[in-house]
């Protein structure tokens, strides 16, 4: 069995891809917003360990954090590589 046509959207990859530049750019800036709640949360009822366990959380987060930056960019020039490929394709054909 044989396919008789590849339809590619561009306009949807182009959107998934503008949207995970939206989202890479979001975690880019996390590390300034989770250092800012850890400081907003101060020391209610005269305990520290909220702030402490919120400054954790950042130390932990911050190198899964860097990993899904890495994944999500590979996925974005993966989608420009389908979508140049086949734009390439249909220039040629």
């Amino acid at each position: 069995m044989t396919a008789d046509k590849v339809v590619i959207d561009y306009d949807m990859l182009d959107g998934v891809r503008t949207s995970i530049t939206t989202i890479i750019a979001e975690l880019k800036d996390a590390p300034e917003r989770s250092h800012d709640a850890a400081g907003a949360i101060d020391q209610p009822f005269e305990q520290a360990q909220l702030q402490a366990l919120a400054a954790e959380f950042r130390g932990s987060w911050e190198p899964r954090r860097e990993d899904l930056i890495a994944s999500l960019e590979d996925v974005s020039r993966r989608i420009g590589d389908v979508i140049d490929s086949y734009l390439g394709l249909d220039r040629w054909f």
